[in-house]
């Protein structure tokens, strides 16, 4: 396969800067690298799993590293990975050593299901990794089985372990289920008394690859649960950030809380996402602004990936309602599928 690299300038000027019509600047791209995934976690996919793209459907190393340079030409500076699971794909940590050498990321940041990560945390403190996100939806190994439909609690335990032990900061995101795990919040909150770690509490999302779920636990749902056994937490004002982060007096941690679904943090969004198969979404919510795996492999340059990228942009909903209307969006997909 034949990749166009036409270099552009190394640094984000700003009349290439990535702005939005509300003036904000995108500066964060979530790209999943896999559709694929060990788990089969109940909120992401439905027990059989998802169709799955053939290696030639989604992007290659290349083509992703091809890509982030064009992004970080345009004034991108902060990466995460996702999936699926992203250590499911073969070559991962290669591609984040190459990618740890370009100059204009400042942090590569990895969601996780923490299954494969044991052997390689070593590896991962020497890469300039702003934060490993750990999903875990239960301190329970029967509930951990349930929700995921797979018997890997005690490794996955014995990872974040490893990885709260490294000098990764380390955030663990559990997906607050009604009637299955709403209980465990604050057992989960307790984590964050003697551990340096960050976690957070996340919405149901709709996309589980089957009927969305009517029973939400909204985040300020979410937070009365803390208030009522932590009346001391106060609030970090921190911009552009999708969780909102609290802090307990003598915590070592912090607790987060996302409103995915309720989307009360779109006005101060600066991420886009590419999905697996290359499309570059805007918004979570919306269908898919430009394929850039199909600009890629047809032989476009990177000036045009980039103008098309930049148009994108500047045709971005102001928020995730606005861009559901717009599509409307199919809920019978996954997570995996469009990145975790």
């Amino acid at each position: 396969m034949k990749f166009v690299t036409n270099k552009l300038q190394t640094s984000a000027s700003p009349d290439t800067r990535l702005v939005d019509p509300l003036g904000r600047v995108m500066n964060y791209l979530r790209l999943a690298v896999t559709d694929r995934c060990n788990l089969r976690c109940q909120y992401c996919m439905p027990a059989e799993g998802i169709p799955l793209n053939s290696r030639d459907h989604i992007l290659q190393f290349e083509e992703m590293e091809q890509l982030i340079q064009i992004f970080q030409n345009l004034g991108v500076n902060k990466l995460r990975i996702t999936g699926g699971e992203p250590f499911v794909r073969k070559g991962l940590l290669e591609f984040l050593k190459r990618v740890n050498n370009f100059e204009g990321i400042n942090s590569i940041n990895i969601t996780t299901n923490a299954v494969f990560i044991g052997d390689i945390i070593s590896d991962l403190e020497q890469l300039k990794i702003g934060s490993l996100n750990i999903s875990l939806d239960s301190l329970q190994k029967d509930r951990f089985f349930k929700i995921t439909r797979r018997d890997e609690f005690e490794i996955v335990m014995e990872n974040i372990d490893k990885a709260i032990k490294s000098t990764i900061p380390v955030k663990l995101n559990m997906v607050v289920l009604a009637g299955i795990n709403d209980d465990e919040i604050l057992s989960f909150t307790h984590l964050a008394k003697d551990n340096r770690i960050e976690v957070r509490f996340i919405e149901q999302m709709p996309f589980s690859g089957g009927p969305a779920s009517e029973s939400i636990i909204s985040a300020d749902q979410i937070l009365n649960i803390l208030r009522q056994q932590y009346p001391l937490l106060y609030e970090q004002n921190l911009p552009n950030s999708t969780a909102r982060i609290f802090y307990n007096p003598g915590y070592k941690g912090t607790i987060g809380i996302i409103a995915g679904y309720s989307r009360t943090f779109c006005s101060s969004c600066t991420r886009l996402r590419i999905t697996p198969e290359g499309m570059l979404k805007t918004c979570l919510y919306d269908r898919g602004a430009v394929n850039l795996k199909e600009m890629l492999r047809s032989g476009k340059t990177d000036l045009q990936i980039k103008d098309a990228i930049i148009m994108a942009v500047q045709n971005r909903a102001k928020d995730g309602f606005e861009s559901q209307e717009r599509s409307s969006q199919d809920y019978n997909v996954s997570m995996a599928q469009i990145g975790g």
